[in-house]
C-alpha cells in the first residue's frame, strides 16, 4: 500500500455530503417520474437518507429509530416536498432547490457527521459484521464496510478472505450457522465475486430494483478515502440507473472455507495481512 494516502479531511467530507445529497434529490425526482404510484414523502423518507445527514438528526449516523414528527425535520420535509410540487417537470431545478433547503442543516451537523465512527465500530470481523440472532440460525446474514480508510478492502488480497474466515468462525460458534448470505451492490461487482466459489454465483438472485436508503446500494458512491465516487455519480446522472444493483446470494460455510484456503492461503502462511 502507498504510504502517502490519507483519509478525507472535513472539507472533503463536506464536499461528499453535498454531492451525495444532490444525487439523492436527482434520484428522488427521477424515481417519481418512473414510479408515479409512489409518493414524494415515501421516497424522501425511505429511499434516500437525507434526514440522517442533517442537524434534524440528534442521534448517531444511523439512529435505531427516527421520529418523523421531529419539528426540525418537519420544516425541512415540508419545504422539500413543496419544491417537488413546484419543479415536478424540471429535475435540475428541483435538485437545486431541494439542496438549498437542507444545505444549512447539513453544515450544522457536518462536524458530528465527520467524527461519527459509530457504524464502523459495529464491524467486528474485519470488513464484516453479522446480524444478531436470538436463537441458532441456518443462514447468517452479514454486512460489509471499509474499516481500512484511506485504503480499500481490495488492496490487500488476503484482507477479505481473512475477514470471511473470522466471520464464519463467529457465526458457527454463536449460532451453529451452516451458510452465510448478503444482499449488496458488491454482488454485481467482478472484483468481489473473485472471493467466492461457484455456489455463490449459482445462488445469486436477480437485481433488487426496489431501492431503499441503505448502503447496500448507496455505498457504491463512497470511495476508499471516504469521498464521493464521481465516476459512479456521473453514471447515474447519465443513465438514471445505478451502475451496480444489489443482489442476494448465499454459500455454505464448509465450501466457502475450503475455497478460500485453496485459492488464497495455500502459499501465504507467513504473510502479514493489512488490517489485522
Amino acid at each position: 500500500m502507498c504510504s502517502h494516502k490519507k483519509t478525507a479531511d472535513i472539507e472533503e467530507h463536506r464536499d461528499y455530503l453535498y454531492k451525495i445529497v444532490r444525487l439523492k434529490f436527482f434520484f428522488m425526482h427521477s424515481w417519481l417520474e418512473a414510479h408515479p404510484e409512489d409518493s414524494a414523502q415515501n421516497v424522501l423518507r425511505n429511499r434516500i437518507d437525507i434526514y440522517r445527514k442533517t442537524d434534524a438528526n440528534p442521534d448517531w449516523l444511523n439512529p435505531p429509530l427516527i421520529d418523523w414528527k421531529n419539528s426540525a425535520w418537519q420544516i425541512l420535509e415540508k419545504d422539500v416536498l413543496e419544491a417537488y410540487v413546484r419543479y415536478k417537470d424540471d429535475i435540475m431545478a428541483f435538485e437545486e432547490e431541494a439542496f438549498s433547503v437542507v444545505k444549512e442543516s447539513i453544515d450544522g451537523r457536518l462536524e458530528r457527521d465527520f467524527k461519527d465512527d459509530s457504524v464502523l465500530k459495529r464491524y467486528h470481523c474485519g470488513a464484516f459484521r453479522h446480524d444478531i440472532y436470538e436463537t441458532d440460525t441456518n443462514i447468517a446474514e452479514f454486512h460489509i464496510a471499509n474499516p481500512l480508510r484511506p485504503y480499500s478492502i481490495f488492496d490487500d488480497p488476503l484482507y477479505i478472505p481473512c475477514s470471511f474466515l473470522i466471520l464464519m468462525d463467529h457465526v458457527q460458534a454463536r449460532y451453529r450457522a451452516e451458510s452465510i448470505a448478503t444482499a449488496s451492490w458488491l454482488n454485481s461487482h467482478p472484483a468481489w465475486l473473485n472471493y467466492f466459489p461457484e455456489e455463490w454465483q449459482s445462488n445469486m438472485e436477480p437485481e433488487i430494483e426496489d431501492i431503499g436508503w441503505g448502503y447496500g446500494i448507496w455505498g457504491q458512491f463512497i470511495n476508499a478515502r471516504g469521498t464521493f465516487n464521481d465516476k459512479l455519480g456521473d453514471y447515474f446522472r447519465l443513465h438514471r440507473r445505478f451502475r451496480y444493483y444489489p443482489r442476494y446470494s448465499k454459500v455454505s460455510i464448509p465450501l466457502m472455507r475450503q475455497y478460500l484456503i485453496d485459492n488464497f492461503f495455500s502459499n501465504s502462511q507467513n504473510m502479514k495481512v493489512k488490517g489485522f
